[in-house]
């Protein structure tokens, strides 16, 4: 049966007619679309410049490039014996101990990595497509996480986070929103700045040495210390995604106050883990390391017990009366004193 000539004739008139009905109101559409892109593709650019040199005391300093290449960081001063143990430290407020990537065990390095930021050797600093799986979760009400990365971290632990160095501007008096954005622009911009300095191994390393855990803990070495007796060198995929997984909120996945919440959030690195194929190649392997207990060695570091106490006292007073006359902080300084039997 043929369609008829006339019938084909009358739907093709409807349709044109419609389009000229619409036709206006798409280009009004199509006109703001454009708009907004050009609005965006200049005003981002400018506002990120505006805020990198603060104009007119809007949004707050910035560190400069010499902040950026030397970031402080309190470090707790420390007593080591002739055979390398450690007798205790001298620190006020934070216990807080550096190390190199080189302490950092395979398993932390990656459990961080594909936990936190699995893109962290291809971006330079910001990853746009974690923006872009953040914008659709968020129209689509599926949170696919977060978008930071970890040099992101790294910039918000150095800086926006330390209340001795306050950088908010006068929009900041506006409210924790205007607030929040200033900051996590500076994020972006200081992100780049650290790519520019630092290899990417010695940024995972500065984030786990910044980063905050429980129980008056800071950074990784202490924290391998107080949780697992150990350090961070000897750190297997259990222990490690217990500690990372402390990073995305401290006191509700510490192992101490709270195991099970603890437990269920390493589980969840360890999937993350297994979906990406580290170590954890088949189901079985999975499974059997999933079924294992959180098994904590912990211990709260205390600057008064330990070893030594007594020798450290005594020793502790001399240091000061030298960090005094050499203008050194011996509590926040990283000092290392080698003591000889």
């Amino acid at each position: 049966m043929s369609t008829s000539p006339s019938l084909i004739a009358t739907i093709k008139s409807k349709i044109n007619n419609l389009l000229r009905i619409e036709k206006p109101w798409i280009g009004r559409i199509i006109k703001y679309i454009w708009i907004a892109f050009l609005c965006f593709v200049i005003g981002f650019p400018l506002y990120i410049y505006t805020v990198k040199i603060d104009l007119f005391g809007l949004y707050g300093a910035m560190p400069s490039t010499l902040e950026v290449e030397n970031p402080e960081n309190d470090l707790s001063s420390e007593v080591i014996s002739a055979d390398g143990v450690s007798l205790g430290r001298y620190y006020r407020g934070a216990n807080r101990s550096q190390v190199h990537f080189e302490d950092l065990s395979e398993d932390l390095v990656n459990t961080l990595i594909y936990s936190e930021d699995h893109r962290f050797f291809e971006h330079s600093g910001l990853d746009f497509p974690a923006y872009l799986r953040v914008i659709y979760g968020i129209l689509t009400l599926n949170p696919q996480g977060g978008g930071s990365t970890i040099t992101q971290q790294l910039a918000k632990n150095l800086y926006t986070m330390n209340p001795d160095k306050s950088l908010d501007g006068h929009l900041a008096k506006l409210g924790k929103y205007p607030r929040r954005i200033i900051q996590k622009t500076k994020e972006w911009i200081i992100s780049i700045q650290l790519e520019e300095n630092f290899t990417k191994e010695e940024i995972i390393a500065m984030y786990l040495n910044t980063a905050t855990f429980s129980s008056n803990t800071f950074g990784i070495k202490v924290a391998a210390e107080t949780y697992f007796d150990k350090g961070p060198d000897s750190l297997n995929i259990q222990e490690s995604a217990v500690l990372v997984g402390m990073l995305q909120a401290v006191t509700l996945f510490d192992p101490n106050r709270n195991p099970e919440t603890s437990l269920r959030k390493r589980n969840e690195i360890l999937n993350k883990l297994y979906r990406h194929g580290y170590k954890l190649k088949t189901q079985e392997q999975y499974d059997s390391v999933r079924a294992l207990p959180i098994e904590l060695k912990y211990s709260f570091q205390n600057q008064n017990e330990g070893l030594a106490t007594y020798f450290r006292t005594v020793l502790g007073n001399f240091m000061l009366s030298y960090c005094r006359n050499k203008g050194i902080d011996l509590y926040n300084s990283g000092l290392k004193n080698l003591y000889h039997h």
